[in-house]
């Protein structure tokens, strides 16, 4: 498979990786966070149904290429933060398409 073209990743976030959990239930992020350069980021309108009736709402989808995005080789978590456009979202899953590109759901 041909990696996604330069061209079409024309946005950049922050990753921060989630370090722990309070007592509060409350998720602490690491500082500095990486500022990922070359994905793309979409709109999308998508929901999950779980076993208690709960709605789950995606908000974005960030599309990783493992060829052009940099930096190379960044490992992404549930639960992680993403900061885009001033805008934090949280990790809510991770579809990875290796070698290809890794398709991230944020909420």
């Amino acid at each position: 498979m041909r990696p996604i073209p330069r061209a079409i990743l024309i946005h950049s976030i922050s990753h921060a990786p989630r370090v722990s959990v309070d007592q509060y239930n409350k998720p602490t992020y690491a500082t500095p966070a990486t500022v990922v350069n070359y994905v793309r980021c979409e709109p999308v309108k998508a929901s999950a149904l779980k076993a208690l009736g709960e709605m789950k709402d995606d908000k974005l989808v960030v599309y990783y290429d493992c060829a052009n995005s940099s930096p190379a080789g960044i490992v992404f978590k549930e639960l992680d933060r993403i900061t885009f456009n001033g805008v934090n979202y949280t990790i809510r899953t991770i579809v990875d398409f290796s070698p290809h590109h890794v398709e991230i759901m944020l909420k």
